[in-house]
């Protein structure tokens, strides 16, 4: 969709690093999106080394008034990048899209849409195909519709805080720029630190239970997500539940569950990191209700790694996009 120079209504960002494989397909998912309104696509490139920059560069050309290209001069870091293109976002809404994930049609009319109808709500996720190296795919992040979890489609600060599960795919959110509050860091966080930041002052976050992107789930190769590992996430999950422990003791009881869960993971699988979950659990000086601990083990079980091979094994044709 061609734009102009007035302010669009909805900004689509998307950050990429190495990704010459998956760039294309990313942005031409986004610049073929119909829409019945104006929308930017500003792209930030951390500095890539193979041939990412010169797609990105390519794009700008070729639809000048839609793509704005953010070529970092270095490397510097995935949290950085995030905020260096959310920054220049001018949207009323904004979307997230990782580099190596895409866009199928109607996402951004579907997702801007609801933000309309709702609102209260501050975020809204999409659920995604997961694809695999084999060309099966699962519906998922989550792989069960959330309302099975949590009825109502409306997910307050209270219950995002018992479990980073609980949030969608990043590159599944819209979200309203009025609602944003973090333009600066100087650590590196999660995309759940941000997700969390848009609702802890009111209203809330929901879910639309149809596909609207494709994520990439490959066992052999690092895509966006998955190159965090569970080091880096577990500590960048320490990190951001203590900094809302300091801002937010009133979501402590929530935060306590989730670290008290966590350190029971980590300990059946013998993960790293499970001491400072249980160390971060009494610091948060509150008992978990039963009921919360159940539910992130509900959420948990069902999009663990197991229950996507299960669903990759019951589609026996490649995934085609509608």
């Amino acid at each position: 969709m061609q734009t102009n120079e007035q302010r669009p209504f909805v900004s689509v960002c998307v950050v990429t690093y190495n990704q010459e494989k998956y760039i294309r397909q990313c942005l031409q998912s986004i610049v073929d999106q119909e829409t019945d309104f104006d929308f930017e696509v500003i792209v930030g490139d951390d500095g890539s080394t193979d041939g990412t920059r010169e797609i990105v560069k390519e794009f700008a050309e070729a639809y000048p008034a839609i793509v704005k290209p953010v070529l970092q001069p270095r490397n510097i870091g995935p949290t950085q990048n995030y905020l260096s293109v959310h920054n220049k976002a001018r949207g009323q809404y904004v979307a997230h899209v990782d580099g190596d994930d895409y866009c199928l049609p109607g996402k951004l009319q579907r997702l801007a849409s609801f933000l309309e109808q709702n609102p209260e709500c501050r975020i809204v996720w999409h659920r995604v195909h997961i694809i695999n190296e084999h060309g099966q795919s699962a519906v998922g992040m989550p792989v069960k519709p959330m309302r099975e979890f949590v009825p109502g489609n409306r997910l307050y600060a209270r219950d995002l805080a018992k479990y980073y599960g609980m949030t969608g795919c990043h590159s599944g959110s819209m979200y309203r720029a009025s609602a944003r509050k973090v333009f600066k860091l100087t650590e590196e966080t999660l995309d759940y630190f941000f997700s969390l930041s848009f609702v802890i002052d009111g209203g809330y976050a929901s879910y639309i239970d149809e596909p609207y992107g494709v994520y990439r789930f490959f066992s052999f190769e690092n895509t966006m997500t998955r190159a965090k590992g569970g080091v880096v996430t577990g500590r960048g999950k320490l990190s951001l539940i203590k900094v809302y422990l300091a801002t937010n003791p009133e979501l402590a009881r929530q935060f306590a569950a989730q670290c008290l869960f966590e350190f029971l993971r980590r300990s059946y699988l013998r993960y790293p990191l499970r001491w400072d979950y249980l160390k971060l659990f009494f610091r948060c000086r509150a008992i978990p209700a039963p009921s919360d601990l159940i539910l992130i083990a509900r959420i948990f079980a069902s999009n663990r790694n197991s229950s996507l091979v299960r669903e990759f094994s019951r589609r026996t044709t490649p995934f085609v996009p509608a």
